[in-house]
């Protein structure tokens, strides 16, 4: 069972690489900042290479219920093309989180058909992590808009476990994106880069990370 899921996740991720990302509209970027390019984002090599790490991802969701995969289905195919797009560009889409923010909603209906309070509270957990990371971006420069928008999936996500698995979800983001900043600098080190890098796939990663380390 936990592989056709896998699969299944592995083929929207696919699909909206290959299908969605390349027209999506391009942003306006400043002078001399470079723009992302969605229509080039989306070779065979790169949407096969997608398809592969989510399948191996989705592993994790042997311990999932049942009635939770809807969500995850959401989660680890549309978002799995947001946060791919922002390791390449370190941009992420509105209209691609938009769509995955959807499929994840829809996947949440389900869950309160089982259980109203599950449901409720991931809906309270994705507007937490939306409201704090909002305030981490409105007083610092380490965050972008995007990033912000992402923290409300990732919260909805963890918070399907509880408030437990809500803290678990941004701890192991968090920690993933702290080891991903130090190489990040170790590698500016030895060449010349740019500052930023893309945080995106570290804060994704965390519901991830939290349901692999601690079951369900």
């Amino acid at each position: 069972m936990t592989w056709l899921v896998a699969l299944a996740c592995a083929l929207s991720a696919a699909v909206h690489l290959r299908f969605v990302v390349p027209r999506l509209r391009e942003p306006s970027v400043a002078d001399g900042e470079p723009a992302p390019h969605y229509a080039q984002l989306a070779p065979f090599t790169h949407v096969l290479a997608l398809a592969l790490m989510v399948f191996v991802l989705a592993q994790v969701l042997h311990f999932v219920p049942s009635d939770r995969l809807g969500s995850w289905f959401g989660y680890l195919g549309a978002g799995a093309a947001l946060v791919w797009v922002d390791l390449r560009t370190t941009w992420l889409p509105r209209t691609l989180n938009t769509i995955c923010a959807a499929q994840i909603a829809a996947g949440l209906v389900w869950v309160a058909v089982q259980d109203w309070r599950e449901a409720l509270a991931a809906l309270v957990g994705g507007l937490t992590a939306l409201g704090l990371f909002h305030l981490v971006w409105r007083f610092t420069t380490a965050l972008g808009y995007g990033d912000v928008r992402l923290a409300a999936a990732v919260g909805a996500m963890g918070a399907l476990r509880g408030v437990d698995g809500w803290v678990m979800a941004l701890l192991c983001g968090t920690l993933i994106g702290a080891v991903w900043a130090i190489a990040h600098a170790l590698l500016r080190r030895r060449r010349q880069g740019p500052e930023y890098f893309a945080y995106g796939p570290a804060l994704w990663l965390g519901p991830i990370a939290a349901v692999a380390v601690s079951g369900w």
